[in-house]
Parts: structure tokens; sequence; C-alpha cells
């Protein structure tokens, strides 16, 4: 009713809706890296972490609030694109922009945005409904945005390495699929309108913290546990040629790599062929136990273990 330029914004809630609200901070620095993140990436990205979290909960967006807090280095150009990353998202998602702050900063850049939704009440799907003998299943493809972030990472040395700078070509090329996924990932509306209208999808989260740390985060709230099958865990080739070339494990970039944006969701058994069928691209990747806070993989020899920790943690240094 009532966006930018006066004191507040005025919204109406839509009839018979629940309101979601979501919010998230990005630091320069701690979520950022500017030397190889475009300011136009990071609107996109600010956007799209939010807009994932109402995807999660089963609804869809409405209004987003941008506040930025900017140091003396960031120019008038790169705010603009900055926005134009905003705008695209913004766009792309269907969700209006009614307000926020700015702030000088005597440090980093800091990019916040608060993003509001809706859904009908039984439409909306929460952490804690897991049950034991759920089937445990995931969209698209995972390991990608950690194996981009790793050659984001081994390009910027590369470049402080560097013996002509100005004259510094990249090698991102051949890796563009996973870098995109790193730095403009998509919100999966796609496949969490079809889940919250299905009684037998039992509980839904996105992946933002890792595989492993997102389901731990499910079996805590459903106060359950949780046995992942390693074969089944989707991964794109790209995947297993990077971890190759840092001699690390593809599987281990699947379980806790993070910033996925992928939707995890558990499911009554008795809708596997359902789920494969009306969701284009799900894998079913596990299953949901009765020992409370235990997450097992089954490894690929048919071996069993216990994963005790992994994922992101949002207060280490």
């Amino acid at each position: 009713m009532l966006g930018i330029d006066d004191d507040a914004s005025i919204t109406e809630p839509s009839t018979g809706m629940m309101q979601l609200t979501a919010s998230d901070l990005l630091i320069e620095g701690v979520h950022f890296d500017l030397t190889y993140t475009s300011m136009k990436h990071l609107g996109w990205k600010l956007m799209v972490v939010n807009l994932s979290d109402i995807a999660a909960m089963g609804g869809v967006p409405t209004h987003a609030i941008i506040s930025i807090a900017l140091p003396a280095k960031i120019s008038v150009e790169m705010v603009e694109e900055l926005y134009d990353g905003i705008l695209q998202a913004a766009q792309t998602y269907t969700c209006a922009i009614i307000g926020g702050d700015t702030s000088t900063s005597l440090g980093n850049t800091v990019v916040s945005a608060t993003i509001t939704g809706e859904a009908p009440v039984k439409f909306i799907k929460r952490r804690n409904g897991a049950k034991p003998g759920d089937k445990i299943c995931v969209t698209g493809n995972l390991g990608l945005s950690h194996a981009g972030l790793k050659i984001l990472l081994r390009e910027k040395q590369r470049f402080i390495e560097s013996q002509a700078p100005d004259g510094f070509q990249s090698q991102l090329q051949e890796y563009s699929f996973a870098v995109s996924k790193h730095l403009a990932p998509k919100a999966r509306f796609d496949i969490s309108t079809i889940a919250a209208q299905q009684e037998w999808v039992h509980s839904l989260i996105d992946i933002s913290d890792g595989l492993v740390a997102d389901v731990r985060h499910i079996c805590n709230q459903s106060g359950t546990g949780a046995l992942l099958y390693a074969n089944t865990i989707p991964m794109d080739p790209l995947v297993g040629k990077i971890a190759g070339e840092f001699n690390e494990n593809d599987l281990d970039y699947a379980l806790f790599g993070g910033e996925e944006y992928e939707l995890l969701f558990t499911i009554d058994p008795d809708y596997e062929e359902e789920v494969l069928r009306i969701m284009p691209g799900v894998s079913i990747i596990g299953e949901i136990t009765k020992e409370k806070g235990s997450v097992s993989l089954q490894q690929r020899d048919g071996a069993i273990k216990n994963i005790l920790t992994g994922g992101y943690d949002h207060f280490q240094k």
C-alpha cells in the first residue's frame, strides 16, 4: 500500500495467508570477497539467500527491505551494480523492494536483506516434521558451490602471486558452471511450491550450512537421526574434477560444502515414486532413523560411518 519515501512501508497481508519473514546479513571478509565477487553478484546473492529461506518454509516471496553500510572505497558505479543484482533477483522472483537504509562504514562492506513471504497455514513446511522411516530427498546436484569457491580462491592466489597483475588472465572458463553456482545461486521455488502442497512432505529446509549440517538441523528439531547413502548423493562430474585437482574427496564437497541453496526434505516412504514423478531433478539420498541426533553415512563400499561434525559454523573464526 505504501513503499519507499515515508517513515515506514505499509503492507496488507493476503486474506487467509500466514506471513513468513527471513533475514540475512552478508559481511565482506566473512561471507564474501570483493576480489572475485562482483557487486552485481553480491546483490543477487543477498536476495537469493533470503528468498531460499522463504522457499524452505513452503512460501512465496512478497516484499524486501535492503540495508547497506559502505566504506569509502565503494564507488557510485559499484552501488549501482549492487542494486542491479538486487533488482534482477527481485524481478525474477516477483518480490517488491519497499524500503531499507544506507550508512557509511568505517570498515568493510555490509549488506542486509529482510524478505517477507506468505503461505496458507496448511502449506507451511518446518524442520520439525521428520519421522523415522521417512526418505530424505534433495534437489539438484551438491558440491558445486564449494567447488566453485575453491577455484575462485585459487585464482585469487594466482593473481596475488602474478608477476604482471595488469595483464593477469583468469582461468575460469572450464569451471564456469561451478563458479556460477557459488556466485549466483538460485532459489528453488520450482520445487518448493510443489512440495508445499503435499501432505506426505513432512519437513523441509534449504542447504545453506552444508548437507550434513542441515540434515542435523532437521534431526535436532524432529527428535530423530538420519542415514545418508553416499552412492545416491547427486554430484555433477565437475565436482569430481575440481576435487581431484586439489587432491580432495569429492564426497566431502557434497557433504560439508554449504551455500548450495538446494532443498532438502523428508517424505513418507510410500511416496518415493510420486516424488520422482512430480518433482524433476529430485534424488532420494537417505532415510530418517530413530537414533536421536545421530547422522550416519553408508559409504560407497557399504560400510556405515557415524558423522560427528561438519558444515558451516556461523561463529567460527
